[in-house]
């Protein structure tokens, strides 16, 4: 099982996650940054387990920011 980790601390909702993994990753209207699609959010922190984090990895990997892992 892998988790998928969003810091919004380091998030500058650049959209470069949603574009590369629309699966996994959506803008927040009401922050105005990313969030992770059916995942639970703990303060500025998203995370979200899967059997499959696919095009996640590749979003992790292309985030400027690294506000985005893959554990």
């Amino acid at each position: 099982m892998a988790k998928i980790i969003l810091d919004l601390d380091k998030c500058i909702a650049c959209g470069q996650c949603v574009r590369t993994c629309p699966d996994f990753f959506e803008t927040d209207m009401s922050t105005l940054k990313v969030a992770i699609i059916d995942g639970e959010r703990d303060g500025n922190i998203w995370t979200r387990e899967t059997d499959n984090p696919g095009c996640a990895t590749e979003a992790a990997e292309g985030c400027a920011m690294r506000a985005i892992g893959v554990e």
